[in-house]
């Protein structure tokens, strides 16, 4: 897997123009991109913390447990890296030394509230009593908002080989196909796009396409059901995000007019989608587009920031009023959903440029209800 750079250039400035004298990156999203190294057991294994300490002066560190430490030695451009033995040594307490080493023992620190637990966080208090600690997650927020040309580079091959993946998976439904044997092939063909593994996979059949997010099920397709998939893999870490629907056999002319009328607003959101133009316009965009359509929309946003997490600022959303700018990279999704009836989903991948929005997942026609 390829290391994958990301907007370091902005960490930096965002940490210089910050109050902090160090912020501490800790959650599996941000220690990687400020390593440049990727380690899977810690979105597995909660106590195993890797730790970046990046001083506003000086050369930043890198904490991760033992059975990590060679690893991230060929992997990372940190150089000083310290190791601790799971279970013997608190990762807290080799954060207390090198912030003491740095002379920030009673500095003002940057955390991650959201992700550190409050027995780590006593910890920390009590090893430097004397230290300010305040969260620094709107820093992060802000530098990942902007994608790198690796970054948009790995994000455009996620989608990509997500759409294709389902593309493959659907062409290949028949009647009676049984809905959990769907998704198992669905995640396989992820796979053999290049993911290392599959993030997420909701492929609802029939009834059940009217859920957001259900287990898979022993229910067979028949003619006339929908299909719908909300989708995505990891690749080099980073989350492909995507979602189509058709229906098995014809279609009805119902059928058709949803689908068609949310093509619709799915269009007019995306083409909103200029430099300059807040996020919280594109979801107005949205929601007028789903009164002139006459379908109800009752969800807080269009579409989301995406990168190492699923959801990453800015979000289509009406409290999110950042300004769209050239190396954003968006989900973009267009929904409605009839629990245990029907649901109808697109949902594509999309980079802001300087001449306007860029559609990545063009390989599959949107604007009307594919029929398999």
């Amino acid at each position: 897997m390829a290391r994958v750079e990301g907007n370091l250039d902005a960490l930096r400035r965002e940490i210089e123009n910050s109050d902090f004298d160090a912020v501490v990156a800790m959650s599996p999203e941000n220690a990687p991109y400020a390593s440049g190294v990727l380690l899977w057991t810690q979105r597995s294994i909660r106590d195993r913390l890797a730790l970046v300490v990046l001083p506003k002066k000086g050369s930043p560190t890198l904490i991760v447990a033992t059975q990590e430490e060679g690893y991230c030695r060929e992997k990372s451009w940190i150089e000083d890296i310290r190791g601790y033995i799971q279970g013997y040594k608190s990762p807290i307490d080799v954060l207390a030394e090198v912030l003491e080493e740095k002379g920030l023992a009673a500095g003002r620190i940057g955390y991650e509230p959201t992700y550190l637990s409050v027995d780590y966080y006593e910890q920390l208090v009590s090893a430097l009593p004397e230290a300010q600690f305040e969260s620094s997650e709107s820093q992060f927020a802000c530098a990942r908002m902007v994608k790198s040309e690796s970054e948009i580079e790995v994000l455009k091959r996620a989608a990509v080989a997500t759409e294709r993946a389902l593309m493959t998976t659907y062409t290949g439904i028949k009647a009676g196909d049984v809905e959990s044997e769907l998704v198992a092939r669905l995640g396989s063909e992820i796979l053999r796009g290049g993911a290392e593994l599959p993030a997420f996979l909701y492929l609802t059949t029939g009834p059940n396409s009217g859920h957001a997010h259900p287990d898979p099920t022993d229910y067979r397709i028949q003619p006339g059901d929908l299909v719908k998939t909300d989708c995505g893999g990891y690749f080099s870490g980073y989350y492909s995000d995507v979602a189509r629907t058709a229906v098995l056999g014809k279609a009805t002319e119902e059928q058709k007019s949803i689908y068609r009328r949310i093509s619709q607003v799915h269009e007019a959101t995306i083409k909103s989608m200029t430099p300059g133009t807040l996020a919280s316009e594109v979801f107005e965009v949205a929601v007028e587009g789903y009164k002139e359509v006459e379908i109800s929309f009752s969800l807080s946003f269009a579409g989301h920031g995406v990168g190492y997490a699923i959801h990453e600022t800015p979000m289509l959303a009406g409290d999110d009023h950042t300004p769209l700018e050239p190396g954003m990279f968006f989900s973009v999704e267009t929904r409605v959903r009839w629990p245990g009836k029907a649901g109808y989903h697109i949902e594509d991948a999309v980079l802001v440029t300087k001449s306007g929005p860029e559609l990545v997942t063009n390989f599959m026609d949107t604007s009307q209800l594919m029929e398999l």
